[in-house]
């Protein structure tokens, strides 16, 4: 009686870990997208630094998820394009990261070497 009742036990706990899984990665996230185009004249050097600093950004607790790519679309013939995708738990998150010090760093480091920034936040919603 006693192996039958650990053993459902077992099971159940099992079943228990395995929804709360699932549920995890079905859970909807909240991204923060920074598309920038860096000028003709921008140094690797300073494309680099703002990598870096978004990087060490990505560290912080409150970051779920963090992506960094360069744009390899035909249409982007002859410019560089960095994105940076940073998804929370919440909205309230991204807006606790904005408060993290070295985040101003972005701002000092990206406007003297970026032709443009775009800048989108959703909420993103799996369906698997």
């Amino acid at each position: 009686m006693r192996k039958l009742i650990a053993s459902l036990i077992f099971v159940i706990s099992a079943l228990l870990i395995q929804t709360n899984v699932k549920a995890q990665n079905n859970a909807s996230l909240f991204r923060h997208v920074v598309i920038i185009t860096f000028k003709h004249n921008a140094h690797a050097d300073s494309i680099k630094a703002l990598d870096d600093v978004y990087t060490g950004l990505s560290k912080n607790s409150m970051v779920r998820d963090f992506e960094v790519g360069v744009s390899v679309s035909g249409r982007d013939t002859g410019v560089i394009k960095h994105i940076y995708i940073t998804s929370f738990a919440s909205k309230e998150d991204l807006d606790s990261y904005k408060k993290i010090p070295e985040y101003s760093k972005l701002f000092k480091l990206s406007l003297p070497v970026s032709e443009e920034v775009t800048v989108a936040d959703y909420w993103a919603k799996k369906s698997l």
